[in-house]
Order: C-alpha cells, then sequence, then structure tokens
C-alpha cells in the first residue's frame, strides 16, 4: 500500500472515532437543515456556501463526541486556514487555540437576554480554555477583523430539524447594532480586555424547551469553522 493511502486511511480511522462514525465524503451536497460541511478555501469564508465538500458535521451529539479531536480533523481536513493549523496542532493547540473557539453558556442575569435567545461567549475558563478576544477590522488583522460573523443552530437531531442562521455586523458595531447582537459579560463596554468579554446574543429554532441539546456551528472570521453541542437551560 502507498504511503498517501496508508497516511488517508489513518485519517479517516481517526477522524471516525472522535465523532462517533463520521468519515470523508467524495461528493458535493448543498444541505439546508442536513448536516453541514467542510468546504475548500475557508480562510476568510464569510458564508457557508457551496465549495468542494469534504466531511459531514453531525447532526445529533455523538455517543463518544469530543469537541477537541472533531475540530482538529476538521480543522486539518480544510475547516480551519492552513496559516492557524501550526497553532491548532501544537503543544498549546487545545486550550490556547481550539478551545479557545468552542461555544459556552455564561451564567448572566437572565433578564438581560431577549426571549427566544441564549448568550454564547467562547473558550470556557473553567475549562482551562483561553478567553476568544474579538476585534475590529484594521491594518492589525489585515483589514479583516476578528469575530464571528454566523452562528448556526439546530436542535440535535438526526433527520431534519429547523435551523436558525445568525448573523453578526462589523464587530463591536453601532449601539444600535449591539442592543440585538452583542452584550458584555459583567457589563461595560465589549470593547474591553480585547473584546473578551464579548457576548453573542442568538436566537433559537422555535419550540425548544429547558435540558434540549443544540448543535453550535459557527464561523470565526480569522480561524475558520467549530462545531459542539450545548445543553440550554
Amino acid at each position: 500500500m502507498s504511503e498517501k493511502k496508508l497516511e488517508r486511511r489513518q485519517f479517516m480511522t481517526q477522524l471516525a472515532a472522535a465523532t462517533g462514525g463520521v468519515v470523508l465524503l467524495p461528493t458535493i451536497s448543498a444541505c439546508t437543515t442536513g448536516g453541514q460541511q467542510v468546504r475548500g478555501k475557508m480562510a476568510g469564508a464569510n458564508d457557508p456556501g457551496s465549495l468542494a465538500l469534504v466531511t459531514t458535521v453531525p447532526l445529533a451529539k455523538p455517543t463518544s463526541w469530543d469537541p477537541i479531536a472533531f475540530n482538529k480533523a476538521r480543522g486539518n481536513a480544510g475547516a480551519i486556514p492552513k496559516s492557524y493549523l501550526p497553532a491548532i496542532n501544537g503543544p498549546d493547540g487545545v486550550h490556547k487555540h481550539l478551545g479557545k473557539h468552542l461555544p459556552y453558556l455564561p451564567t448572566i442575569d437572565a433578564s438581560s437576554v431577549p426571549a427566544g435567545m441564549i448568550p454564547i461567549m467562547w473558550g470556557d475558563p473553567q475549562k482551562g480554555n483561553a478567553k476568544h478576544p474579538n476585534a475590529a477590522r484594521g491594518p492589525a488583522n489585515n483589514n479583516e477583523g476578528h469575530w464571528y460573523n454566523w452562528i448556526k443552530i439546530r436542535r440535535a437531531v438526526e433527520g431534519e430539524a429547523e435551523e436558525v442562521t445568525n448573523s453578526y455586523p462589523e464587530w463591536p458595531g453601532t449601539a444600535e447594532q449591539q442592543k440585538d447582537h452583542y452584550i458584555a459579560f459583567g457589563g461595560g463596554e465589549i470593547t474591553a480586555d480585547s473584546g473578551t468579554n464579548t457576548i453573542y446574543l442568538a436566537k433559537l429554532p422555535g419550540d425548544l424547551k429547558a435540558g434540549e441539546t443544540v448543535r453550535i456551528y459557527a464561523h470565526c472570521l480569522t480561524h475558520g469553522e467549530y462545531v459542539d453541542f450545548l445543553t440550554i437551560g
């Protein structure tokens, strides 16, 4: 067996183990409420459009779900820009880079969150992860900016389910835009502390009840796509 074929078999085996059975698929698909796929040229992608399909995102949370292993494998398959791969594969990759991009629900006053929405932050410090910073477009980031420009949420079940795409304007946005998209953890300005206190307000699909699990599938302008599952309170 050639070295290339062996490497491909090893990668597929590792990816399947990380995702509870998800493997590479050699076709092209445009999916709305089903599983989404990694596509080529992810760097700078502003919309989950139709590019070359590589691998499918699970609809329901796999029994053996490991968000670090899954996002690392998926990132190396194309969901994360090549320029960031040395960081996620490096010695500090788990908490400083991959963990920094995983969503969590901060504990805040429920009255500050509009009905039908949840507050999302990235990089849970209680898990030892670095807090995700945010930045406006400027010379320091090649005028690209650094924030999550879309978050897709659906009930974590197999088959068809309503999926809501939350789109986010230029961070930090105007005062009017902030009311519908961003609030600051602990109050104050969301630009403080390199934007790490930014909470994203995300609309949920209808008819969800407390205790249900949702899939969070989101795109960081600078560092690509990330997937995880959260249980809503």
